[in-house]
């Protein structure tokens, strides 16, 4: 039997009706609850933040916040993706992203991002690493936070994942496939925010978050998809099927040379149609 204080304990609560155990909500609402829960603590948090924590500290506790609600999403969107298919998981990504660059406030969720400044000289090496080692501790942190929802035991799924004691790996190819599939994605990602591509800031963001759900939504099935060293290291490091080496080279590696190409690619191509063409011809 479930003895954690699941939904049921708080719907008798609140309404007096006994459920029992094996009564469940839909998967559209838990998803729905899972994600409302994740973004608004994210909010309180980043508020509580920004009034409270002292400035030398105040943009590493915000990245670790923005990581740890990012990964914590995804955990979620396998749902999303198993109960409703390609095209909800797509969706639902767009959203979530679309509410993060409104929420976050400016904060970074992906450790590519610290890796790219640091190559820019943006930041110094210890900053970058203490970054980069804050959220990877948020990536662990979200599968905390995760289990703390999962515990409301809202489907049969939640309460699996609640129990379980091993995971197993997202790597469903080989090594050196893996590598470049979140190689290439880290490097469409990255250089692509780099641009801008139309003159209306709403359709340059969506592009830009079409395109990472997008490949998401096709890579999903190959290496989770992540392109993201955090996220990986949050919801698969140590699951059986792979490595721990491999685990770095493909999930780390991978999407650090990824962002450096894009980085080196950006310096070759850059577009900004915000910026009027300079004429080629000259005035007599």
């Amino acid at each position: 039997m479930y003895t954690d204080m699941a939904w049921r304990e708080l719907w008798g609560i609140l309404v007096g009706d006994q459920l029992k155990d094996d009564e469940f909500l839909s998967p559209l609402t838990a998803s729905i609850t899972f994600l409302s829960i994740t973004i608004g603590s994210g909010i309180i948090l980043r508020v509580l933040n920004n009034i409270y924590s002292p400035e030398w500290c105040k943009s590493y506790i915000a990245d670790f916040l923005a990581t740890m609600e990012m990964c914590a999403y995804f955990f979620e969107n396998n749902f999303i993706f198993k109960y409703y298919g390609s095209v909800c998981l797509f969706v639902a990504i767009v959203i979530e992203c679309m509410i993060a660059n409104r929420t976050y406030f400016g904060a970074s969720e992906n450790p590519c991002k610290a890796f790219v400044e640091l190559c820019k000289k943006e930041i110094s090496p210890n900053t970058a690493i203490l970054k980069i080692s804050i959220q990877t501790l948020a990536g662990y942190a979200s599968y905390r936070f995760a289990r703390m929802i999962w515990a409301l035991d809202m489907i049969s799924d939640h309460r699996e994942r609640y129990v379980e004691t091993e995971c197993a790996t997202d790597l469903n190819v080989t090594f050196l496939v893996g590598i470049m599939v979140e190689l290439g994605a880290s490097l469409i990602d990255t250089w692509l925010n780099m641009q801008n591509v139309s003159k209306m800031s709403l359709i340059d963001e969506f592009i830009k978050v079409g395109n990472g759900s997008l490949m998401i939504v096709l890579g999903i099935n190959l290496t989770g998809m992540y392109f993201n060293p955090a996220m990986a290291f949050g919801h698969m490091f140590g699951c059986k099927g792979t490595a721990m080496w491999e685990h770095f080279v493909v999930y780390w590696i991978g999407p650090f040379i990824g962002s450096f190409l894009a980085l080196t690619l950006d310096n070759m191509l850059h577009i900004d149609v915000t910026k009027p063409q300079i004429e080629s011809k000259k005035t007599k």
